[in-house]
């Protein structure tokens, strides 16, 4: 049984050898999933659990893989290194499967191992991007980077860049509208129903001309390095909250004396 099993194998092998003649530069190759497979080291694509036992239940029931994984044949060893594929190679072995075909290259330069691992990830499953950025700042050249699909641009976390503010100063308003959550409306409207009700000079931050509004706003941003006008504006009314206080306090001291 196992001497016709080895006969099949190199019968397929021999007609492989001529498919590949016309196929070049890939090649199909009937390799056996734990003695001539090598799966990656890093590998940024991952598969849920459910997703794995699916495609493992698939090829079970198959008996083979409907997508070819995607090697490099290494000069070394003679084994394929899978650059794409590596999940289909791992559900082959849980079901059982001893051989299966691969499509494969000869031996490329590391660069372009993981541009080719990088392109031919647009599969099932889903990229770890940590692990993902890892892997394409491994590779040194241009040319390969721009193979692979993917960019610097797309791991910049945007919640990291900052951004240029814009100086209120510098522009001419006719309005300005300020949005808060309930909770911080009901503070602010008690805090101006207040300052309306006191003769106080310094009540010009929130009932002066617009100038000087914007003046006082700036410089409370750029004290308490406040980027958002709704947030230096909420400032200003705990600043005028805490003034009436200190009113309060001093009459109220007045009156015991």
């Amino acid at each position: 049984m196992a001497e016709q099993v080895q006969k099949d194998i190199e019968q397929i092998r021999a007609k492989l050898d001529d498919i590949n003649k016309l196929i070049a530069p890939y090649k199909l190759a009937y390799v056996h999933t734990k003695d001539d497979c090598v799966p990656l080291e890093k590998n940024a694509h991952y598969m849920d659990k459910d997703v794995l036992d699916k495609l493992v239940h698939n090829v079970a029931e198959d008996g083979f893989l409907s997508q070819l994984p995607f090697g490099m044949k290494r000069k070394a060893d003679g084994k394929y290194l899978i650059l794409s594929g590596n999940h289909r190679l791992k559900a082959a072995i849980k079901a059982k499967l001893e051989y299966i075909l691969i499509l494969y290259i000869d031996e490329v330069s590391k660069d372009k191992q993981i541009a080719y691992q990088l392109s031919h990830n647009a599969l099932v499953g889903k990229d770890d991007l940590t692990m993902l950025k890892e892997i394409f700042e491994e590779i040194q050249g241009i040319d390969s980077k721009e193979y692979s699909g993917l960019s610097d641009l797309q791991f910049i976390d945007p919640t990291k860049v900052q951004s240029a503010s814009i100086n209120d100063g510098d522009i001419e308003l006719t309005e300005m509208r300020f949005l808060f959550i309930e909770s911080k409306s009901h503070n602010v409207e008690r805090v101006l129903a207040e300052l309306g009700k006191q003769d106080l000079e310094d009540c010009g931050i929130v009932y002066g001309s617009f100038e000087a509004f914007i003046k006082v706003a700036t410089a409370i941003k750029a004290k308490y390095n406040i980027k958002a006008n709704t947030v230096a504006f909420s400032k200003m009314v705990e600043i005028c909250e805490a003034h009436l206080e200190a009113l309060k306090e001093e009459e109220a001291s007045d009156e015991n004396r």
